[in-house]
């Protein structure tokens, strides 16, 4: 497996630590680079380790909307289900740093504006990581003009937040504003208003930031903006006041913004740079009509996937600065020696020495991360890999019955439902754990013995000693994911969806075709739990009605589900229902239709006949509150009613007796979805593969490959409007 050296922070441990760590793999939209250098944001990281450090108590104090959603798990899916979520989100490791510049190596096919060998600046949380390799999406690269040298190009992401203040600002030639707060953002505001003809004052308690102030183009510099005596603010300005105040430093008190607005001119404005509380007298914003606003870091796209993630850029004649236009501007302005951010730069250590906390008081200003600038992977087998730091300890004989699986895919539901089952199954041995980035795969590694996180699915599906792959990825890469897999000769795990159009689907089922010796399994999990069989055991034959009502919970409008590659919520959803009504049923579905409600949003009805003559509906959407229960299925038969509720309680009324099921009692509870029992099943069908068990009657009881590209094709004509 190929490593590299990062910094990262583990909540779960309370501490931060250079760490090894998988390459992230190159992505579309993205470009590779070998990091030169990256520059350690002060104010934004001492938070960030902070909080790292703080016990879980302190934690949930600081952020009681977290809080509220755990207490809010625990009421619906009881305590273990909640112990596993919360236990994988901590245990996941957080890599540090956004701000970096380095020489690319790779450029993913569908980028353009970038070449290998190339010198590039790189911004973004997760992206410009204090790492030696990182992944960037392409409007968070910046190509480095000759003039620029890499000292200077490493403050460009740090630089356009200062450039977007002044944008915020309104500032220009023969202005006056004031910068409170001189550490390292304020210091770059105070190069920039410079070269855009601004005069500045600077305000900053320390005195060696009002020297270092001044040397950036400061005409006067003060301890605070009491210091300021009116006559002097009027001589300063012309008896005019300050046309802008960019507040530079943090607030927790809410004080800075009353300060601000003493030194301002009518109708000024007053733009928050750092974390400062949004709290100000009315009075005097009211009597000067002053304009408050707020920097959203390094300019527009930023929180907006499609921009940041999709590569989808805004037009410049709609929008002339964005991110990457900022980006571009700062590095134009340090290639023609107009700013020199490089002069702020007062501490150099390497990677190795990123973890050490600061001893000098006051601590640097600009510290800059030194990397070995030759190109160059550092490749390790897997057990080189730290295990005190990853979680992977050297292989280890596995016994001939186990089944070495691979988990492809470290997200929330992987780690936090997949994984908790697969350490249940005795015969199940997780060799590997993959995400794009490693860090996922890293934390997941935490609960897993013996488990190797690694980031490039090819170098896992390589191995041949291999026996299985669980696909848990994004919805548009299951298909492709299972096809390379079974070409390896791999049994397969996909969760739902097989595939999201009929292209898709139709490749897929080629290559089954041509191996029909590996098994192919989709996560329709439920017609495996418990309840399904107690269900099953009291239905009596013939026609049947099923009415099954799930309540969608809102999904925030940039989430990868609705973007439009992902072929939508309800296509990577509904096969669920859909798999255990026709399990229940025991009879050939013939008919499948869809009626879309929202399909932006994945709301629809789908009907559902059987040979025979039993009926079916799913209604998919959102409404109600969060109170009601998130799935609902009510059967009716001869004298029979049944009613399923999130799958924790099971009411049967039949032949005038009622009885309830339940799988504990509110704290204890939670449902039951037969995750554990599907993943057993699957491990089975292996071994008799393999000829390591006798198949047993309850493994006989699925569904095979062709009936599941069977199903997935009848919800791809009814989504999609062909006849079924």
């Amino acid at each position: 497996m190929t490593t590299m050296r990062a910094l990262l922070r583990f909540p779960g441990e309370k501490r931060i630590s250079v760490t090894d760590c998988p390459v992230p793999v190159l992505r579309p939209g993205c470009i590779l680079v070998k990091t030169t250098r990256s520059l350690i944001s002060t104010g934004t990281e001492t938070t960030q380790n902070h909080e790292t450090r703080l016990p879980l108590i302190a934690k949930a104090w600081q952020r009681p909307d977290l809080t509220a959603q755990v207490i809010d798990k625990v009421r619906r899916d009881g305590i273990s289900a909640t112990r596993n979520a919360v236990s994988h989100r901590l245990d996941r490791p957080i890599a540090a740093g956004y701000a970096s510049c380095g020489i690319v190596t790779a450029v993913s096919a569908d980028v353009q504006g970038f070449t290998p060998g190339m010198r590039v600046a790189c911004g973004g949380i997760n992206h410009a990581c204090h790492a030696e390799w990182n992944i960037i999406p392409q409007n968070l690269a910046c190509p480095v003009p000759s003039g620029a040298s890499d000292d200077n190009a490493v403050f460009t992401t740090l630089a356009s937040i200062a450039l977007h203040a002044l944008r915020q600002g309104d500032v220009g030639i023969g202005m006056t504003i004031a910068v409170i707060g001189c550490g390292l953002v304020g210091q770059l505001t105070l190069q920039l208003a410079l070269a855009a003809g601004a005069r500045t004052i600077a305000i900053d308690p320390q005195i060696s930031r009002q020297d270092l102030a001044r040397q950036n183009g400061a005409i006067a510099s003060f301890a605070e903006t009491t210091a300021i005596a009116e006559h002097t603010l009027g001589a300063l300005t012309h008896d005019i006041g300050c046309d802008a105040v960019l507040i530079c430093a943090p607030d927790p008190h809410g004080t800075l913004i009353d300060a601000a607005a003493r030194l301002c001119r009518d109708r000024a404005t007053i733009v928050c740079v750092g974390d400062v509380k949004p709290q100000a007298t009315r009075n005097l914003l009211f009597r000067k009509e002053i304009t408050l606003r707020q920097v959203r870091s390094y300019g527009p796209g930023r929180y907006d996937d499609n921009y940041e993630q999709h590569g989808q850029d805004y037009p410049a004649g709609y929008l002339r600065w964005t991110i990457k236009r900022n980006m571009r501007a700062v590095l134009d302005l340090m290639a023609d020696n107009r700013i020199n951010p490089a002069a702020l730069i007062d501490a150099r250590i390497t990677l190795e020495e990123a973890d050490k906390p600061v001893s000098t008081d006051p601590g640097p200003l600009a510290t800059v991360i030194l990397y070995d600038t030759v190109l160059q992977s550092h490749t390790h087998t897997a057990d080189t890999i730290l295990p005190d730091v990853s979680g992977v300890k050297p292989a280890q004989a596995v016994p001939n019955s186990a089944v070495t699986l691979a988990l492809l895919g470290a997200g929330n539901f992987a780690g936090a439902t997949l994984l908790p089952a697969l350490k249940s199954i005795a015969d199940a041995q997780v060799s590997y754990v993959v995400s794009p980035n490693g860090l996922a795969a890293m934390g997941a590694c935490h609960r897993i013995p013996h488990a190797i996180p690694a980031s490039d699915s090819e170098d896992v599906l390589n191995d041949t000693a291999l026996d299985a792959v669980i696909i848990a990825t994004r919805h548009n890469s299951h298909s492709t994911l299972a096809t390379r897999a079974l070409k390896q000769g791999k049994h397969v795990w996909v969760e739902k969806p097989l595939a999201i159009d009929l292209e898709q689907l139709a490749i897929l089922e080629k290559t089954v075709a041509e191996h029909p010796d590996r098994i192919l399994m989709v996560g329709h999990n439920r017609r495996y739990a418990p309840f399904t069989k107690i269900i099953a055991d009291h239905l009596p034959d013939g026609p049947k009605h099923f009415t099954y009502h799930v309540r969608l919970s809102p999904l925030p409008s940039g989430h990868w589900l609705h973007h439009p590659a992902q072929g939508g919520r309800a296509i990577g959803e509904v096969s669920h229902f859909i798999d255990v009504i026709s399990k229940l049923v025991k009879s050939p579905l013939i008919d499948l239709q869809c009626y879309w409600v929202d399909r932006a949003i994945g709301d629809s009805i789908w009907n559902m006949r059987f040979a025979n003559n039993s009926h079916a509906t799913v209604h998919y959407g959102q409404g109600g509150t969060k109170r009601d229960a998130k799935e609902t299925l009510i059967i009716t038969a001869p004298d029979t009613t049944m009613t399923l509720t999130d799958w924790h309680r099971l009411t049967i009324h039949q032949s005038g007796k009622k009885t309830i099921h339940r799988t504990g009692r509110f704290w204890g509870r939670g449902p039951q979805k037969g995750h554990q029992q599907a993943l057993q099943n699957f491990i089975g069908r292996i071994q008799h593969a393999n000829g390591t068990v006798v198949m047993a009657t309850e493994i006989n009881n699925h569904p095979s490959a062709t009936d599941e590209i069977g199903l997935c094709r009848m919800i791809l004509h009814a989504a999609y409007g062909a006849p079924a």
